[in-house]
């Protein structure tokens, strides 16, 4: 072991490939492709004094930063001041925890190191490595060797960089590497230092796309198809794209005003927003044919007019008699109808909290969009959900994106219906009857197409009226 330290200062790519070990148990060597270990070569290249590295998500970003640090402690010169600055506390955690399982894991470099709650140390050497986050104070004083950035467009703040880079002159040889997706805002620090990359000569510069071998295609699909287009193509493809744009096409909505056909329902549910003085309330019923697709049976509007507002006992009582009839879940905001949700359990109804934080709203929408990707959501024309559908706008923020709709527009029925369906679209089949045209019904005699949109010509019991 002894010879094999002395040997790889000489060559650090075969430490990375035989030392570094994964969490599987593989040698890092087994499992590191091309375009990693060209990264790599050009860290080792002596013309590279700093590098940015910007990959999309799960291509390695956390792991090959955490990979470097182990190089630089284990390899680099003795008394080494390492610095590492992510995101956030939560992201820095998270590259701590990278370093140390890789120096856990091999029985080779366990024995080299002290680990504490924010540092690594080499107590042989005296190097040591520092993790902190871009929302710390700044960090003016320090005195690096080399310093790590990671997730630089996720930074909301500049002061810690500032600090840092400023203090990469205290030292002879200090080196900075940056790794990162690419972010939406060209007026914030990761596309100016991205420019730096570009232009200066002790620069290495390398954007990827997608190219990761552990990635395959059908996840690709799958998140293209689940994802809002410029998050897709800043996220999975690597792509810089503007800040906020359209979370639908006219196309894509044309699509799902196509009529559902018939076909036998397998699940059904009531999706209820609701407003009161400047926002309707809205009631959708959505149900799920054995044919995949989604079909909106209901849409009913509860508008407010210049100093009345909303009844919601009004609301509440058809509400229930709607779910009573049908025997069908009713989803909704407990933010908004805590205690209606009260009532209408105590009044027999089955009642499916939808409770919205950044996560949960993303997941509805992701589950919308989905839908109307796949062509599977399908309503009878309504003008009010198409174009509030039309209106909605997806905007990248610091914990992902956010779907809301425009200024001085409403979503009241898109929510309804996606609340609805996030139950329809996911839950096991709880019934079979059969749905003529797009109302559902307790039996194959009876039609509810009229609540949505008038009676359907394809409905034996409506058509021709």
């Amino acid at each position: 072991m002894t010879d094999l330290l002395r040997a790889w200062p000489a060559d650090r790519m075969a430490f990375r490939r035989e030392a570094i070990l994964l969490e599987d148990g593989r040698a890092f060597g087994e499992a590191m492709d091309g375009w990693q270990a060209d990264d790599f070569a050009a860290l080792d290249d002596p013309a590279h004094q700093h590098a940015y590295l910007e990959r999309p998500r799960g291509h390695s970003k956390t792991g090959d930063l955490g990979t470097e640090a182990v190089v630089e402690l284990v390899l680099g010169r003795p008394g080494a001041q390492l610095f590492c600055a992510a995101a956030d506390q939560d992201q820095g955690a998270l590259l701590l925890q990278d370093v140390v399982g890789k120096f856990e894991r091999s029985p080779l470099l366990k024995p080299l190191v002290r680990v504490t709650r924010t540092e690594v140390i080499v107590p042989a050497t005296g190097s040591r490595l520092r993790v902190m986050a871009s929302d710390a104070p700044s960090a003016y004083g320090l005195r690096p060797d080399w310093i790590a950035v990671d997730e630089l467009a996720e930074w909301r703040r500049r002061e810690l960089w500032d600090s840092l880079w400023t203090a990469t002159g205290k030292r002879p040889g200090c080196r900075m590497l940056c790794i990162s997706t690419p972010g939406w805002d060209k007026a914030g620090i990761a596309w100016e230092v991205r420019q730096i990359a570009e232009r200066e000569e002790d620069w290495y510069f390398a954007s990827r796309g997608q190219c990761a071998s552990w990635i395959s295609a059908a996840r690709v699909a799958q998140q293209e198809r689940t994802l809002p287009r410029h998050v897709f193509d800043r996220l999975i493809m690597g792509r810089w794209v503007e800040g906020a744009g359209a979370f639908l096409t006219n196309v894509e909505v044309d699509q799902v005003f196509a009529g559902a056909g018939g076909g036998h329902i397998e699940r059904a549910a009531i999706g209820l927003d609701l407003g009161l003085a400047r926002d309707a309330a809205v009631m959708a019923e959505l149900v799920r044919l054995d044919s995949g697709v989604v079909a909106v049976t209901a849409l009913i509007t509860y508008t407010p007019r210049p100093g009345v507002r909303v009844d919601l006992r009004v609301v509440e009582e058809e509400v229930a008699e709607w779910a009573q009839a049908r025997r069908v879940p009713v989803v909704l905001d407990p933010w908004q109808a805590v205690l209606m949700a009260q009532r209408l359990r105590a009044a027999g109804v089955e009642v499916v909290e939808y409770a919205f934080t950044a996560g949960s709203r993303q997941k509805l929408f992701g589950t919308l969009l989905e839908l109307i990707r796949t062509g599977r959501l399908r309503a009878q024309p309504h003008e009010a959900l198409r174009r509030e559908l039309l209106g909605l706008e997806v905007q990248e923020t610091g914990t992902g994106w956010r779907v809301d709709h425009q200024v001085g527009r409403h979503d009241d029925h898109v929510m309804a219906v996606a609340l609805a369906a996030s139950v329809v679209a996911t839950a096991p089949p709880a019934v079979r009857v059969r749905l003529w045209g797009g109302g559902l019904a307790d039996d194959p005699e009876a039609c509810l197409c009229a609540p949505m949109s008038g009676a359907d010509p394809d409905c034996p019991q409506h058509g021709g009226r």
